[in-house]
């Protein structure tokens, strides 16, 4: 089957999009969590972090598999695991299991993304695939728009456990539109014959010099969103005092800007190719950082100082995951899927990484996240500064330096 670019995109944001509203959708509830389960805020962190971990971890054998066996039966499977994870944990009693059910349900969300990112390499090349990714990376802003209001009232409405309820519908209604609608996309002769050659292809990927540029940049920026949905709650409902029926409607503002830098990523690609795109996306980051940085140190904490800053940095954010995607899963057609994993573990492990580092300590300013992103926005300028073009060679982008 024949899809084009837009009717692509639409298939496919489900699958992105659940990773998002998995997370999204419970975190307004996370302060109030420490008193319901009688454990630490620690604990009830993990909450968030191992559901990212899972994410992260799970990407390496998801990847090849799907290459092996083909994308649409993992990721139907995907989606049965992550809705069934939902109902388990909407039924947790203890936080114990609570945090077993968020790994399985990371474990879900994981094959969905790997195999949409996988499809869209399946299906497009280059430039195009790059503003592909940009569309679905704006499909995850529909999350922050939507997912933590509609938790709130939710839980206000019906307890902490409706939320998880309404995943598992998300992943039912998927599971429907996927079944019926997705066509298998990768071509027999791309398919691995075993999965023995898996550390191969790894090396592969991971020997590649763009791989490693483009990943970076891309990962730096999904480490600094996460460490946002981690303070965020501590600084608008702790610190701020932001009721919690109204912390979606703050957190929306992200929302938007990193869906109208997606939209703009995704035609910038296409104009101005991905290696200034890159560097755009990677200025606004630092100057992001720079700004919160200054602003704290001299007003302090407010919701302003913690949000336009953020804003700022949800646009070169939504240009370094489009550009970071497209450049770094380029070189490989014939294993979309495992460097699509590769490229999912990094993002994802290195921001479980930072978010968990973030909160090593109580937060009660805006210093934790305006550190995180004037240091990844520095060194994802300094990665791809000394590249001015790139170059087509046999299908295949290649970096030069200046």
């Amino acid at each position: 089957m024949q899809y084009t670019p837009l009717k692509l995109v639409f298939l496919l944001a489900p699958l992105v999009f659940s990773f998002a509203i998995g997370q999204d959708i419970f975190i307004p509830e996370v302060p109030q969590l420490t008193l319901l389960f009688h454990t630490s805020p620690g604990m009830v962190q993990l909450t968030l972090s191992l559901f990212m971990l899972a994410v992260g971890a799970g990407q390496p054998v998801v990847g090849p598999l799907s290459d092996r066996f083909g994308r649409k039966s993992v990721v139907l499977l995907s989606i049965v695991l992550y809705a069934l994870a939902s109902v388990a944990a909407a039924l947790a009693n203890s936080i114990e299991v609570l945090l077993f059910m968020r790994i399985l349900q990371g474990f879900g969300a994981c094959g969905m993304m790997v195999c949409a990112f996988a499809i869209v390499r399946d299906l497009s090349e280059g430039n195009e695939s790059a503003r592909i990714y940009s569309y679905l990376n704006g499909s995850i802003a529909i999350s922050p728009l939507l997912a933590p209001i509609v938790g709130g009232y939710l839980d206000a409405a019906f307890g902490w456990r409706a939320p998880f309820f309404f995943l598992a519908a998300v992943g039912i209604a998927i599971f429907i539109v996927i079944f019926l609608l997705l066509s298998e996309s990768i071509k027999e002769k791309n398919r691995t014959a075993s999965l023995g050659g898996t550390f191969l292809d790894y090396a592969r990927v991971i020997k590649n010099r763009q791989f490693i540029t483009f990943a970076f940049i891309a990962a730096s920026a999904l480490a600094s969103f996460f460490t946002f949905f981690s303070v965020s709650p501590y600084i608008l409902i702790s610190t701020l005092h932001v009721p919690e029926t109204q912390f979606g409607y703050y957190f929306a503002i992200i929302g938007i800007m990193f869906f109208i830098g997606s939209i703009a990523a995704g035609k910038l690609n296409i104009r101005l190719g991905i290696i200034k795109v890159a560097v755009l996306g990677s200025i606004l980051f630092f100057l992001s950082g720079i700004i919160m940085l200054l602003w704290t140190m001299l007003f302090g904490t407010s919701l302003w100082s913690f949000l336009a800053p953020t804003a700022l940095a949800s646009i070169g954010g939504a240009l370094m995951m489009g550009a970071g995607a497209g450049g770094a899963l380029e070189p490989f057609p014939d294993i979309a899927g495992t460097a699509a994993a590769l490229l999912g573990a990094a993002e994802f492990l290195l921001a479980t990484l930072v978010g968990t580092l973030a909160l090593l300590r109580p937060v009660t300013s805006n210093m934790p996240l305006a550190i995180v992103l004037t240091l990844f926005g520095g060194l994802a300028i300094l990665l791809i500064l000394p590249y001015k073009k790139i170059r087509l060679e046999k299908n295949t982008v290649v970096l030069e330096e200046s």
